[in-house]
């Protein structure tokens, strides 16, 4: 008798154990199912996407509008990008708005993103554009800067006074302002056409060269101001002595 007990004991138990799995997944099933998102956690976070990059999109539309270095004809290019993009990111918002379905809204969430880019290529080219248009307008003062200094020059020459020392940090100065109009001014053209289709190339290689291009430019731009202030000292040291 005693035997026959522990025999149901040891059968009830292993009955025991061969449910827990069973139970277990089940749990793990209703977990899933309550974690997953529905249709309309879903097409809030989709319109909370939206909403990020129209915000962006009106930041950069400030910023261009605002900016005294960008030319004329960059600006109507990015502001009408900014505009378009602006309409098709509210027609995706209205079209995730009333899909009804999961694969409805799994062919349409990525699209905002894809189709876009506003942070991968956007923004990126908007400074990329603003920061060559604003090489462009120092390295004209620049040449304006270095033509006065070779006019001081010309005229220390006249009068019988060594200008060599000047002369030599003019060439060096204009050496340095061509190196940047180069260098930084064509940046702008290469970039501005970038589309989000071009991601991720050529985009995301043309947005690095700019911005290396750039980097280099300005640092050219420091050393041409380094030599037109060594230039004009020069000058009046030969004045001086």
């Amino acid at each position: 008798m005693k035997r026959m007990k522990r025999l149901i004991a040891v059968a009830l138990a292993v009955g025991l154990l061969m449910s827990l799995p069973a139970t277990a997944n089940a749990a793990s099933d209703e977990t899933e199912a309550t974690s997953r998102p529905t249709i309309e956690q879903v097409k809030e976070r989709a319109q909370a996407a939206i909403d990020r990059r129209l915000d962006t999109l009106d930041t950069l539309t400030q910023r261009v509008t605002d900016s005294a270095h960008m030319t004329d004809a960059h600006k109507g290019v990015l502001l009408g990008e900014y505009a378009t993009a602006e309409f098709g990111l509210a027609a995706l918002g209205d079209e995730i708005a009333a899909a009804t379905t999961g694969e409805e809204l799994r062919e349409l969430v990525p699209l905002i993103a894809k189709d876009f880019r506003i942070y991968l290529v956007v923004a990126p080219k908007s400074r990329e554009v603003n920061a060559s248009d604003r090489v462009g307008d120092v390295v004209e003062r620049l040449d304006e800067a270095a033509d006065t200094v070779a006019e001081a020059i010309r005229r220390g020459e006249e009068a019988g006074l060594d200008m060599s020392a000047a002369q030599r940090w003019l060439i060096s100065a204009r050496d340095d302002i061509a190196e940047a109009r180069s260098t930084g001014v064509p940046v702008a053209g290469d970039v501005i056409g970038l589309q989000a289709s071009d991601w991720e190339e050529p985009a995301s290689s043309a947005l690095q060269q700019g911005k290396r291009r750039l980097e280099n430019a300005h640092i050219d731009i420091h050393k041409a101001k380094a030599s037109l202030e060594k230039a004009r000292d020069a000058i009046k040291d030969a004045i001086e002595t």
